[in-house]
């Protein structure tokens, strides 16, 4: 009786409570029969754990003023961001080699380059011998198209029918590609971007658009390249213009395409991940894109990027150690540190050296200007042919031994495991002292103590000393580089004097700037041209002067119809088993020797597992360490 008496009482308790309005049922804890009937009445329906994104953080030191393609900024805080939401529309697949956007890459065997030899007529614009775009006249030096030869150039006039070689290149796009809201990318896309590079008028597109006599859609996935008579592509990259999304911009002004949310802040894109937040001053968010062409593989590895905008460096690395940030970008500027605070970041992390292509350069005064037009005579002239003799260029170049000095000065600046394999030059097997007797620079006693001096050596006046200039910019590398130049060249008893001036100086234009003038002895600088390769500077074309307005890279003034044709064909489909290698063409030659690269650093925490090629642009190929 008092057991039925007391779930008696419980059972009134709990439906009183009931109609108060309690949400959850109460059970009497001394009822245990009851107390397993509600539990299993009121169990969660069994889900499965859910898991958290993978996220992959990024510090940046700078925040991008915008990301339109066209409004002339170019800063590495918005290339970072450009690497995450396009990539390279050559790329191709890691394992295949197979492209992600085309059916196949353009080649002549393919049939997606194609070379055809068209009359030419007056005013049209067509790429001249000398390598300028210019409009065809009376006179106009032209490649007649009888033969692929930079060596036979003939002189255009209005009785001959000369035709020229025109390159045409078809893309084929793959079906089924899609921009990163869901629409369709076509032909089209390519074609509207050409035109608004066009009409944006800024000066990194002007070579290419000078060089492109057509881009037209075909259909939806056929795109079509025609350059200008007389020009020859070198790089399918300097001819295919990135798309941007036709349906969703093809009704803004240009004025609107500049501050459009659309285009500054979360233009759509065709990479790994696609933008989804900006928080200004704060964080940029990405996730994956589910369009990207390589989405059904598992690629890109993270769910979401982070882009951190962390101004100072030492908060930077703070938060690396911490885990708050995977990853800081080249906006750091790393490079600059001292070796020994490299070393130490490369203890718990992992640090990338990228952008190996030398773009600083000794350059011989081979040809001053004041040579033109046969001028030169060893009794006459200011200055003596002293560079004009490859030999003693080649001697000279022995006296220095650039791999070793741009080996010994990336020793001095960077952690052993950074520092590639240089490769500039052959090695020479003579003693360069002894190269330079046998050329005919004797050792001799003079005011200044042992030096050189001319006796025999080619269109050089006997008795006349192998000692010049050398022209050099103020920076901290270019100081260390020369003085490092100007003690080898001691050793094999040549004097050389440091001529150290501002940039603005140093790069003046001709005819007075003593660069683009052509007028000095060596030189040390330092660019990276676009479009050309190393040779391609040095080509006969390229010689700056008064013909062409002292505009061109070739300020040592070498003159080689030998080398142009070499150069040509090393730089062209058409090359074939014939090219040569650019470097190996510069060392036999020898107009410029290649020095230091213009290496940039960036870092990643060991939590993420990065193959040995890494590359910050392949940053969306990268996978957290497992």
């Amino acid at each position: 009786m008092k057991r039925t008496r007391t779930l008696l009482v419980a059972l009134i308790i709990s439906l009183l409570l009931a109609a108060c309005g309690n949400d959850q049922p109460q059970v009497s804890p001394q009822s245990p029969e009851k107390t397993a009937a509600h539990t299993a009445t009121l169990a969660p329906t069994s889900t499965a754990t859910e898991i958290p994104p993978l996220v992959l953080n990024i510090c940046t030191a700078e925040e991008p003023v915008g990301l339109y393609r066209y409004d002339g900024s170019t800063s590495q805080a918005k290339q970072s961001i450009f690497s995450a939401i396009y990539i390279d529309l050559l790329e191709t697949e890691p394992d295949t080699n197979r492209s992600l956007f085309f059916e196949s890459i353009p080649t002549e065997e393919n049939g997606g380059v194609l070379l055809q030899a068209v009359p030419v007529k007056v005013g049209q614009p067509v790429l001249d011998a000398a390598g300028n775009v210019v409009y065809l006249a009376e006179g106009t030096l032209i490649e007649h198209a009888i033969n692929i030869s930079v060596a036979n150039p003939v002189t255009w006039n209005f009785e001959q029918d000369y035709q020229m070689n025109q390159f045409t290149v078809t893309f084929k796009l793959l079906p089924g590609l899609k921009w990163s809201d869901g629409e369709t990318l076509v032909a089209e896309d390519f074609v509207f971007s050409y035109h608004l590079a066009e009409r944006s008028r800024l000066g990194h597109y002007q070579w290419a658009l000078e060089r492109t006599n057509s881009l037209i859609a075909v259909d939806e996935q056929t795109l079509v390249w025609t350059g200008i008579p007389g020009f020859v592509p070198r790089d399918l990259k300097d001819i295919l213009w990135q798309p941007l999304p036709s349906h969703q911009l093809k009704d803004f002004s240009d004025a609107e395409l500049i501050v459009s949310e659309l285009t500054t802040r979360i233009p759509v894109g065709w990479g790994a991940y696609r933008l989804v937040n900006w928080n200004a001053g704060n964080q940029i968010v990405l996730e994956k894109n589910p369009h990207f062409i390589m989405a059904q593989q598992g690629i890109p590895a993270y769910d979401e990027l982070v882009f951190q905008v962390e101004p100072e460096l030492e908060a930077a690395l703070q938060k690396l150690h911490n885990g708050q940030c995977d990853v800081l970008d080249k906006t750091y500027r790393l490079e600059a540190l001292e070796k020994s605070q490299l070393e130490t970041l490369s203890t718990e992390n992992r640090l990338i050296a990228e952008n190996w292509e030398p773009v600083q350069q000794l350059v011989f005064g081979i040809q001053p200007a004041a040579y033109d037009d046969g001028l030169y005579s060893q009794w006459t002239s200011e200055r003596q042919d002293i560079f004009g003799d490859l030999e003693t260029r080649k001697a000279i170049a022995a006296c220095i031994d650039a791999d070793s000095l741009v080996m010994d000065y990336l020793t001095e600046h960077l952690p052993e495991d950074l520092i590639p394999p240089q490769a500039n030059l052959p090695s020479q097997s003579s003693d360069p002292n002894t190269w330079l007797e046998e050329i005919g620079w004797i050792l001799t006693s003079g005011d200044e103590g042992m030096q050189r001096s001319a006796q025999g050596v080619p269109n050089v006046l006997d008795g006349t000393y192998l000692r010049f200039n050398l022209s050099t910019g103020q920076s901290l590398v270019d100081q260390r580089i020369s003085e490092e130049i100007i003690d080898r060249l001691k050793a094999c008893g040549i004097s050389v004097t440091k001529l150290s001036m501002p940039l603005a100086d140093l790069y003046r234009p001709g005819p007075e700037g003593s660069l683009f003038g052509r007028n000095f002895d060596m030189a040390l600088v330092s660019w990276q041209p676009e479009h050309l390769d190393l040779c391609q500077m040095y080509t006969s074309d390229q010689v700056p002067s008064s013909i062409n307005s002292w505009v061109g890279t070739n300020l040592a003034g070498l003159s080689s119809a030998d080398f142009d044709e070499a150069c040509w064909r090393n730089t062209t489909w058409l090359s074939g088993e014939d090219g040569q290698d650019s470097a190996v063409l510069m060392a036999e030659y020898l107009p410029a020797i290649p020095l230091m690269p213009h290496y940039r650093l960036w870092v990643a925490s060991d939590r993420i597992s990065l193959p040995e090629d890494s590359s910050f642009l392949h940053l969306w190929q990268f996978s957290p360490a497992r």
